[in-house]
């Protein structure tokens, strides 16, 4: 399956590209995306593209320390609804982990993990990155832009009271690429067997500064009710997707195949696969959102259920709840009312 990656992760590509002398549409095109796709930070793209991408545009402008530089235009915010988690945290090491538990919401295939060094006695904390895709393209620019947002992220949670002991990365350091501790604020060690920042295990147990428990524990149930793990079944992924887009007039087959970067027959082949269609998961969405609405209090008006479930008339709502139901939709609340 091809990885997939928020594409928020690009945020200050086209900007970055343009100082460096590039044309950002033709780097992106030639990886395979658009303008287009860097401007819906919630879109889904393939991740070798991006990982592409950053390798093609440090080649192109002769910076090798072209993701790095990236980094510096990026921040917690790039985690979307991650990052509420991330900085409501105690302190920074419930943050690495808390953002490590949840990144498949921004890409199933990163790894954020965090280990002591030398046991839980350790002086030194490490929050390691790694890109899982096999087989693993070269992705230097991808693993140097992550370790600089971590490094921002970290600053920023801390409100500048905590700097990186040293950076590790698993590459070797590119000729001509000297700015990597200015931009880092850390002394660099490079062909390690990890990519990591490490940190003082003492600075990183610190309380953060206007944490809030309550928000952080009302981010996580919303993740937790609303993003699909990548181990559990594609129609569910699917399925989330309907659900947030139904009422938007976007929750088409092509809409929703475009959202999970991937063509419309991969998609419906996948589902059939797992013995569905986009269809009938369609289908068994606006049921749901129909029974639900109508066992509520104050259930909605026709015309509003109407463009809640993407309907273009009323017609198609009545052979719909016939079907569902075996009533029309003004028959639905007498119905509900009956079966309490």
């Amino acid at each position: 399956m091809n990885p997939l990656i928020r594409a928020a992760a690009l945020a200050g590509y086209e900007q970055q590209a343009t100082e460096a002398g590039l044309s950002p549409a033709v780097q992106l095109r030639r990886a395979g995306l658009s303008l287009a796709a860097l401007r819906d930070p919630d879109r889904l793209i393939p991740y070798p593209d991006m990982i592409a991408l950053l390798e093609h545009s440090a080649q192109a402008s002769e910076q090798p320390d072209f993701g790095l530089r990236l980094s510096q235009r990026q921040g917690l915010e790039i985690l979307g609804p991650v990052a509420v988690i991330t900085e409501n945290a105690a302190d920074i090491a419930q943050a690495f982990a808390l953002t490590g538990r949840y990144m498949f919401v921004h890409s199933p295939a990163i790894r954020v993990t965090v280990e002591p060094v030398g046991g839980a006695s350790g002086r030194w904390v490490d929050f390691c990155f790694d890109i899982e895709i096999e087989p693993r393209p070269p992705c230097v620019q991808a693993v140097e832009l992550a370790l600089g947002v971590m490094v921002r992220c970290a600053h920023m949670l801390g409100q500048g009271e905590f700097r990186p002991h040293e950076i590790l990365l698993p590459h070797a350091r590119a000729k001509g690429s000297a700015r990597h501790e200015q931009l880092l604020g850390a002394p660099c060690r490079f062909n390690q067997p990890q990519a990591a920042v490490r940190l003082s295990a003492r600075d990183v147990r610190r309380p953060l500064h206007g944490s809030n428990p309550m928000l952080r524990e009302m981010a996580q149930r919303y993740i937790d009710t609303q993003f699909i793990e990548p181990s559990k079944p594609f129609s569910d992924r699917v399925r989330q997707i309907v659900q947030r887009l139904l009422g938007t007039e976007r929750a088409s087959h092509q809409s929703v195949s475009q959202m999970l970067a991937m063509h419309p027959r991969t998609m419906q082949r996948r589902l059939v696969e797992e013995g569905t269609s986009f269809e009938k998961i369609k289908d068994e969405v606006r049921r749901t959102m129909v029974e639900s609405m109508m066992r509520s209090a104050d259930p909605p008006s026709l015309s509003v259920l109407m463009a809640m479930l993407d309907y273009a008339d009323a017609s198609t709502l009545t052979r719909s709840c016939r079907r569902w139901f075996g009533v029309p939709p003004t028959a639905l609340r007498t119905v509900f009312d009956q079966a309490k």
